[in-house]
């Protein structure tokens, strides 16, 4: 196989959770800022921000410390993982996704995840869908306060270095624009990009993408190898 290692973003990708994270942050924002916000400007400042631009934007702040965004943002989550077991027929992994890690594992290909997702988010995930049967903790690159978010390269080349992987031997699988350029920043061999969630149109046009796909069903390992 060509490609030795897999590095999977989590949300919109892994889960197709977008309408819990989405409904969660404008119920949270608009408690924030004691208004409606308008669809532009949920779009402008909320699709693909990390946790501090969002939260900086609707408090009218520059920035705000770290503990101050660790605070709000656990806030904003609680009220996400909520939303989670309250839908819980929207609250599973990408259709195919389970058989192509088994695969990926008998295949004995290393496997990490990059999400910009908390540490209580991580143990959230662990416990509901029993991903221990194909990562190790150690393999979970998340938010811990310590590194920029995508676009920049950070989470993958962090990723990449957990998995002793050079960069052209790795494939990700991403979801969103930011996440792309992020992976691509970061000089990944191959990006896979999943739309279920999300836009083809807009992986597409970051002419980024090796391949679109809308679930695991749609690849194998070996293919994605290649």
């Amino acid at each position: 196989m060509g490609k030795k290692a897999f590095i999977f973003d989590f949300n919109g990708t892994m889960v197709m959770d977008s309408y819990m994270h989405e409904t969660a942050w404008r119920h949270y924002v608009e408690i924030l800022c004691g208004r409606s916000v308008p669809e532009e400007e949920f779009k402008k400042h909320v699709h693909g921000k990390t946790s501090a631009m969002i939260l900086a934007h609707f408090l009218g702040e520059e920035s705000l410390p770290p503990q101050e965004v660790m605070r709000y943002s656990e806030e904003k989550e609680r009220y996400y993982r909520k939303l989670c077991m309250e839908h819980k027929e929207r609250f599973h992994l990408t259709e195919g996704l389970e058989p192509f890690l088994d695969e990926a594992k008998a295949a004995h290909i290393p496997m990490a995840i990059a999400t910009a997702a908390n540490l209580a988010n991580i143990d959230f995930y662990f416990a509901h869908f029993n991903l221990e049967k194909w990562f190790a903790r150690k393999q979970v690159v998340y938010d811990d306060g310590s590194l920029k978010g995508k676009p920049d390269p950070d989470i993958y080349l962090r990723a990449m270095e957990t998995l002793h992987a050079a960069p052209s031997d790795c494939v990700v699988f991403e979801d969103a624009v930011s996440g792309v350029l992020s992976a691509h920043s970061a000089g990944a061999g191959k990006i896979v990009g999943v739309y279920g969630d999300s836009s083809r149109e807009l992986l597409e046009e970051t002419g980024l993408v090796n391949r679109c796909i809308r679930t695991f069903r749609e690849i194998g390992v070996r293919e994605i190898c290649e």
